[in-house]
């Protein structure tokens, strides 16, 4: 399972930039939730004087592009993230929020660089989980008056589908009865459920929303399920031998199956938001 973190692996994932668009569209459109998760963090705070902004595995901007008329009207935003062919997406977004906006792709280690204070506001969502030994160098970056601004998944993220890959994994004897999934081990780096434990020694306040999320299929719908779990399926099976053909053809079947059994597909994609100020810079 050591792969399970391999920025190679990470990079071949998200590296269609036109399909995570796509996937992004597809949770919106099968989510329980209708309400966006960026704007109900941001509603939590007060950013009109936020002149600098860091933002943390951007991707392709959607979070910069909630911050519209929150910040500071000559605000400048940074996206780094560790996939290049983001930058023209990430600029666009920071053009539509009214921001001049700047891409770096040389990888989360960047941040090292910038000088102590540097950012009135730090945003990551959905990103965290891949290197949360950056936190004590996020706290070191915000300024005394800033925000740290942060969404992830629960442990219990996508467990219906988790549940189904095991269960194939198992039966091909590719799986050991307590052995976690790829996914697993990435959420756990950084959930809803340790968030506050792996933040707590950095800030002196920290305040928590809960954002529960079903996603919801239709039996005549599970080709967007199907096409969601096909986005997905490296963070389930990288590191356990299970990428042959038959392999992949029993797990669509058994989703199929799933399916049709119930005439509709669940998936617990239950989030939290997590507002950090009064960031404490830990001593050499």
């Amino acid at each position: 399972m050591a792969e399970a973190l391999d920025k190679k692996k990470i990079r071949k994932v998200f590296r269609d930039v036109q399909k995570h668009l796509a996937i992004a569209q597809l949770i919106r459109r099968f989510s329980t939730n209708k309400e966006d998760i960026r704007k109900t963090a941001l509603r939590q705070v007060e950013l009109s004087n936020c002149r600098t902004v860091l933002e943390l595995g951007c991707a392709f901007g959607a979070f910069t592009e909630a911050l519209k008329g929150k910040l500071h009207p000559e605000a400048a935003i940074t996206g780094i993230d560790i996939i290049p062919e983001y930058e023209p997406f990430f600029l666009d977004a920071c053009r539509r929020a009214g921001y001049v906006g700047h891409f770096i792709s040389s990888g989360i280690d960047r941040i090292k660089k910038y000088p102590t204070g540097s950012f009135d506001l730090v945003i990551c969502s959905y990103a965290l989980y891949f290197f949360p030994d950056i936190i004590p160098e996020i706290a070191r970056v915000l300024k005394q008056g800033g925000y740290f601004i942060t969404i992830t998944h629960s442990h219990k993220d996508m467990r219906e589908m988790v549940g189904i890959v095991k269960k194939i994994l198992r039966q091909n004897n590719l799986l050991q009865e307590n052995q976690r999934l790829p996914i697993e081990i990435i959420f756990e780096q950084f959930s809803a459920e340790n968030g506050s434990r792996l933040l707590h020694p950095f800030f002196g306040k920290i305040s928590t929303i809960d954002f529960r999320n079903t996603l919801v299929f239709q039996s005549e719908e599970i080709d967007h399920f199907l096409d969601y779990f096909q986005f997905k399926k490296s963070f389930f099976l990288m590191g356990t031998d299970a990428h042959k053909k038959t392999i992949i053809n029993q797990l669509m079947q058994e989703l199929q199956n799933t399916a049709m059994k119930k005439n509709l597909v669940t998936m617990c994609k239950d989030d939290k938001i997590f507002i950090c100020s009064h960031p404490i810079i830990a001593e050499d």
